[in-house]
């Protein structure tokens, strides 16, 4: 159970040295719980999707308490957080946008978006940092691109570097032990068959022959000329279709999903905020006519922001990601991503 902090000095040191690090190095504050877009120089994985500015990296602030500065300058993040908190929680993230060259291409096949997210954690007063990839093929890359920012933690009157752009880099091209062998229980199913081009995935769980279906996403573009995705989108007909395959999905990632994609305050979703999906439950985003809406529990609603939630979901998210990939391939691909 989280509990809050008194007002004390570590506290105002702590939001004066922020405050200080802001002014100096004339980086952007953010503060209060919030999703934040900023530039990639590295590129976009659906370049058109993040529109001209390129802003598809992202920055999450989970509540009030956590405060981050951004210097695009000298490319480093720093969090702040004076609240102490009883059991470990997610605080913020980070999330960068690259892309790698896959080693048995030889050079001669297309780059690959390469995604990688870092989570924010405080447990008590005491910072920590986990981190992977996300791809929409698995196997090794070589010539990556990522933005090389570092990640620093505020603890009192000093700071920590937690990540660096070399582990960052790292991580892209060369995965863990760990990193592997996670990733052969996250199984992808290309589900297209006779020449279908619309992206139909579904995700398992578990070794190969043993895994257990859990989800199972599709986005369609019937009127789409094309595999583009923006011009999918710009047509104003799609959707984009979650189902739960397992009523196992954990609540609480369920709900921080919502909240990153800008669905956490749609009154139509609120069952599923509060429990999570059940079985075979799906959720809609979509639009006719270039008119956005949301659908679930067989009710559909009006939303004008379902065409900005589509597009984080498909840049930021390991589905969404894979369903992208897989829409702008002229061919089924083989069946597997990485989900490291």
């Amino acid at each position: 159970m989280r509990t809050h902090s008194p007002f004390s000095l570590r506290s105002m040191v702590s939001g004066l040295v922020l405050a200080g690090l802001c002014a100096a190095a004339h980086a952007t504050d953010f503060t209060g719980r919030g999703v934040f877009n900023f530039k990639s120089d590295s590129g976009c994985p659906f370049t058109a999707l993040a529109g001209p500015a390129n802003e598809c990296n992202r920055l999450a602030l989970d509540d009030a308490d956590t405060r981050a500065a951004l210097d695009s300058t000298t490319h480093t993040i720093r969090f702040a957080n004076p609240r102490t908190y009883g059991e470990k929680t997610i605080v913020g993230d980070v999330l960068l946008q690259g892309s790698g060259q896959p080693r048995n291409s030889q050079g001669n096949g297309p780059r690959v978006p390469l995604t990688f997210h870092a989570l924010v954690s405080r447990s008590g007063n005491e910072w920590s940092v986990s981190s992977h990839a996300h791809s929409p093929i698995g196997g090794e890359f070589g010539d990556t691109r990522i933005d090389p920012y570092q990640v620093v933690v505020i603890e009192g009157s000093t700071e920590r570097v937690v990540l660096t752009p070399v582990q960052i880099s790292e991580t892209l091209s060369k995965p863990s032990i760990a990193a592997r062998l996670a990733n052969e229980f996250v199984q992808v199913q290309d589900n297209r068959a006779g020449g279908a081009k619309d992206a139909d995935i579904t995700i398992g769980l578990g070794l190969r022959k043993a895994s257990k279906s859990v989800a199972r996403a599709h986005f369609r573009a019937p009127s789409a000329k094309g595999s583009e995705l923006s011009e999918a989108m710009r047509q104003g007909n799609w959707s984009l279709e979650l189902q739960a395959l397992s009523g196992q999905i954990p609540r609480q990632v369920v709900q921080r999903d919502l909240f990153l994609y800008g669905l956490g305050s749609q009154p139509l979703l609120q069952p599923l905020m509060r429990r999570g999906f059940q079985k075979n439950e799906k959720l809609v985003l979509g639009a006719t006519g270039g008119k956005g809406y949301v659908r679930y529990d067989g009710q559909q609603r009006e939303f004008a922001g379902a065409d900005a939630s589509a597009r984080a979901f498909l840049q930021d998210s390991f589905i969404g990601l894979v369903l992208g990939w897989q829409h702008q391939q002229p061919q089924p691909s083989v069946a597997k991503a990485d989900g490291r």
